[in-house]
């Protein structure tokens, strides 16, 4: 099937959410309902998703990110840092208080450039999260490390190639291996056996590959569970970062429902209303304490902690989103319970600030940053 949310096309031949609801049950069915009516216009009494940047740094140079080598910068963002495992702890800790139902790792960096990346999907799935995603290049996605994901829990992949020949990925893409990514596509579907996690392949329509549609979707349909197609975003507003396509110069419409559904808690704790880089200009809050983030993978990082084995089938569910005993299915677990307070600067007291619902009607497209997102393009 195919269809539109907000600037997102997705196409499929099933839809990734039914397989899911099939695989994960009524708790991942009332969650999709709940999200399905915060994209109308209800804002629910929690965010349903948070978009997690666990790292700023990237192993590509993509002339159009702000974390690529573009000689450019994006106020508020600070290349190669890599998120405090202790400050993750935090944001789950807090979350498992009011049920999160959905989670992804990474925005603007490559979280496989994280040792033992796949604990931080586990400990994910450990607070009871159900849909658990990670975005990434696809250039370490080693067979070894396809299956420790797949272990630790993880719900979907997402890569993201924007090309659909080589040339085209070598422009898109610096740093890239056309080769190795096909190789370790298929290796992870090999490790996969089954269907989850759910494969999305991702194409940004640009100007540079604006030919290579058709050759993508001959290459990456048979592959993938669903295809994303995107409008480019010129994040940088510079001359030389500006691949949008020249039909693309119109507006988009409507409202974003992105502050009704998720936050985005940023690699130094901050908080913002969506995963879009425009939403840097709209900080909401922040969790750090001391030492919430460090340079490098190190000490206090992804590196030297020991995984963190879930307990939790695939299936597990929070009784937030799940039926009740007597109802059809078994009540889940109780979810694990934050120690942390949620008080200025936590999730829950920022969801509710009146910041953050100043975002979330119609009228929040004709002001910053909503509009410069809509738009496409930073303000003049």
């Amino acid at each position: 099937m195919s269809y539109a949310i907000n600037r997102r096309r997705l196409s499929a031949a099933n839809d990734p959410n039914a397989v899911l609801s099939a695989l994960l049950g009524p708790g991942f069915v009332n969650y999709r309902r709940a999200f399905a009516r915060a994209e109308g216009g209800e804002r629910p009494a929690a965010p349903l998703h948070l978009d997690v940047d666990v790292t700023t740094a990237c192993n590509f140079h993509c002339p159009m990110c702000p974390a690529g080598s573009t000689g450019h910068n994006f106020p508020g963002f600070r290349k190669g840092r890599f998120m405090d495992r202790r400050l993750y702890s935090r944001v789950l800790a807090e979350a498992a208080a009011f049920g999160l139902p959905s989670l992804r790792l990474g925005m603007t960096g490559e979280p496989l450039l994280i040792p033992n990346i796949a604990a931080w999907v586990a400990e994910a799935r450990e607070a009871g999260v159900l849909d658990i995603s990670l975005i990434t290049n696809g250039r370490l996605l080693t067979p070894s490390l396809s299956r420790d994901l797949i272990a630790a829990g993880l719900t979907r992949l997402m890569i993201s190639v924007d090309a659909g020949t080589p040339e085209t990925y070598a422009k898109v893409r610096p740093g890239g291996d056309w080769n190795l990514l096909l190789h370790n596509i298929l290796g992870f579907l090999e490790a996969r056996g089954g269907s989850v996690p759910l494969l999305r392949i991702s194409f940004v329509e640009m100007s540079v590959n604006s030919g290579d549609r058709e050759a993508f979707e001959d290459i990456f349909a048979p592959l993938a569970d669903y295809l994303s197609f995107q409008r480019y975003h010129n994040i940088l507003g510079a001359e030389d970062t500006d691949f949008g396509r020249e039909h693309d110069s119109a507006p988009a419409t409507g409202f974003c429902a992105e502050p009704l559904t998720r936050l985005a808690v940023h690699v130094d704790g901050g908080l913002f209303p969506c995963c879009s880089d425009f939403g840097r200009q709209r900080p909401l809050g922040n969790l750090s304490a001391a030492d919430a983030f460090s340079p490098e993978p190190g000490p206090t990082g992804g590196a030297s902690l020991p995984p963190c084995r879930s307990k939790a089938p695939l299936g597990h569910s929070l009784d937030a989103f799940s039926p009740k005993p007597g109802q059809t299915g078994r009540a889940s677990p109780q979810p694990r319970r934050s120690k942390a307070p949620l008080g200025p600067g936590g999730l829950l007291a920022v969801w509710n600030s009146k910041e953050a619902n100043a975002l979330t009607g119609p009228e929040a497209a004709n002001h910053e940053p909503c509009r410069s997102c809509l738009n496409g393009h930073p303000k003049n």
